[in-house]
């Protein structure tokens, strides 16, 4: 499976894919993030700002989760799913993606988007995380830190998520 985007969400699919199994390939703008990608459980890390990246991967994904909240191309990514393979849109652009059909069409692929499950759905991601451990990892901020990981977050320097101390408030 492949996860676009090594953020918040992406590190999370990461983890998650590894502890159910799966070979994991990381799709990332940043080459610095290649260690960080495979010490999270990543086999492969495809560096995405050359197209001629993704020609190893051809017909190689069953499924790819795309993290990714801002614009970008998605027919390199639908190359690279199988025949009948699945992109599945988790991140949000505030501007609309690209996508040649030709890269849908041909291989019988499909384009989904999920926000989030339902209640049942949730409850057995928290407790398949909790028997594998599988956790996300955090930086923990006081409330006087808002604002500094606001912007943080808005120039991508952050590892992975912030989360505010309550004691604090």
């Amino acid at each position: 499976m492949g996860v676009v985007g090594l953020g918040g969400l992406g590190h999370m699919a990461v983890k998650i894919a590894k502890a159910m199994g799966a070979q994991v390939t990381v799709f990332s703008t940043s080459p610095d993030k290649e260690a960080d990608a495979k010490k999270l459980g990543a086999k492969n890390f495809v560096v995405t700002t050359d197209p001629k990246n993704f020609i190893p991967f051809a017909s190689k994904l069953d499924l790819i989760i795309d993290t990714v909240s801002a614009e970008h191309n998605f027919s390199h990514y639908l190359e690279t799913l199988k025949l009948g393979g699945t992109l599945v849109l988790v991140g949000v652009s505030p501007t609309p993606n690209q996508l040649k059909a030709s890269s849908l069409i041909f291989g019988r692929r499909t384009i989904a988007g999920s926000l989030i499950g339902g209640t049942k759905e949730t409850q057995e991601m928290l407790d398949f995380c909790a028997r594998k451990k599988v956790l996300s990892d955090i930086e923990l901020i006081s409330a006087d830190q808002i604002n500094d990981a606001y912007e943080r977050t808005i120039k991508g320097k952050v590892k992975y998520r912030f989360v505010i101390d309550n004691k604090t408030l």
